[in-house]
């Protein structure tokens, strides 16, 4: 028996937006494999390159950047082929190779149809809107799990039915995702025998898991530590760290329950920055300005116990200063106490429990070691440690690669 592999998962604690796509960047480069479990193009990463231009990813996974990475698209991910076509191009732009060498789709992954597209556009104009990004998401899943979807093997063995339910443009790129396609199952496996190490990258967020977020405010897919079994069929018995990333400045797009929202006009306007910097508090697929609060431990602790996170890491620590000379934190919620309840309604009828802790006004981008960070920065790492009992390896001071310290 030889030396067997490992998981590594990194997934977002929040509400989306908490700055994954740079850990998994920065990870990728000592993994072998780099793996998406769960969503579609309805994801947004952003990978800043050495160079500072910025890679915007949907469905491709964040090594893709690296070159000695075997990227997979597993098969609980949601495939769109003329928008994945679409980012193969927007790669190959920025001189990033894509090849069945570099990028396996599992053929079992469900294939987003155009009356996927047209049946979310038209949900998105009635009352029963979701905020969705119009990507046919809850419509492919509904196919999946009616039992009428169209996986990319059956589309593949059968383009002629595939043409009555879609267009010429469709089918043609279908076609051209075939070299892709692959068990990647089987795949993923024997590296993991051969003592591989994979890095699975979750998409969305906790709240917008299916069965652990803030239903019905959720997305179609698991985006806890569950959907990377399912997703990508391996053991538990290969998961070694999991990584939850949070983000200082909490953030969400789309409606639901936002326990410590700030309403203030002007403080928003100070948190979210502008739209054109990279770290602006703007969607990535949307463009939309996102909604703002304080950190919710509550929230957080939650997700930690579902997901059994191993090791934080917290990106715009260098954000905290727009807040002011006085930094909220939710510790817990009023009648209920420290660990959120799950469902939008139970969420809604909750009120925060704050605890203040003194800002800082020194600029710490520049900074790479947690001893030379101002006190009160150190303070607040050290209280949200505490309060979350999980140690923080990554702490996040810019967006840039390099703008990270790291913990251990």
């Amino acid at each position: 028996m030889g030396m067997s592999g490992s998981v590594t998962v990194v997934l977002g604690l929040q509400r989306g937006d908490e700055g994954k796509g740079r850990f998994v960047d920065e990870l990728a480069s000592s993994h072998d494999i780099v793996a998406r479990f769960n969503g579609g193009p309805n994801a947004g990463h952003t990978v800043v390159l050495p160079d500072n231009t910025e890679l915007d990813l949907h469905l491709v996974p964040s090594g893709i950047a690296h070159s000695n990475v075997v990227n997979i698209i597993g098969n609980g991910c949601l495939i769109d082929p003329i928008k994945l076509l679409k980012e193969f191009s927007d790669i190959e732009a920025k001189d990033i190779k894509v090849t069945p060498d570099n990028l396996k789709i599992s053929a079992n992954a469900h294939l987003i149809l155009p009356s996927h597209i047209e049946g979310d556009k038209a949900r998105e104009v009635t009352e029963q809107a979701q905020g969705s990004t119009n990507s046919g998401i809850a419509q492919v899943s509904a196919d999946k799990y009616s039992r009428s979807g169209i996986t990319l093997n059956q589309a593949l063995s059968n383009l002629d039915a595939l043409l009555g339910k879609s267009n010429q443009e469709y089918v043609d790129a279908v076609r051209q995702l075939e070299q892709f396609s692959a068990d990647t199952t089987i795949y993923i496996n024997r590296q993991l025998t051969d003592g591989k190490k994979v890095l699975a990258e979750g998409a969305q967020a906790f709240l917008l898991d299916i069965d652990h977020g803030m239903y019905p405010f959720v997305t179609s897919s698991t985006t806890t530590v569950g959907g990377v079994c399912t997703g990508l069929g391996i053991a538990p018995k290969y998961i070694d760290q999991v990584i939850g990333v949070i983000k200082a400045t909490q953030s969400h797009v789309g409606g639901g329950p936002f326990v410590t929202e700030i309403t203030d006009e002007n403080l928003l306007g100070q948190l979210r920055g502008k739209q054109t910097e990279v770290d602006g508090e703007f969607g990535t697929t949307t463009g939309r300005a996102r909604r703002m609060g304080h950190l919710d431990l509550p929230q957080i602790k939650r997700a930690i116990m579902v997901n059994g996170i191993t090791h934080l890491a917290i990106t715009k620590v260098d954000c905290i200063p727009r807040y002011g000379n006085q930094i909220q934190i939710c510790t817990s919620y009023k009648d209920v106490g420290d660990i959120a309840p799950v469902s939008a309604d139970a969420l809604d009828q909750s009120t925060p429990e704050y605890e203040n802790l003194p800002s800082w006004t020194e600029d710490i981008s520049v900074i790479d070691d947690f001893d030379s960070l101002p006190e009160n920065a150190k303070n607040y790492i050290k209280f949200i440690e505490e309060k979350l009992t999980t140690p923080i390896f990554r702490i996040g001071v810019g967006p840039n690669r390099d703008q990270v310290i790291k913990l251990s």
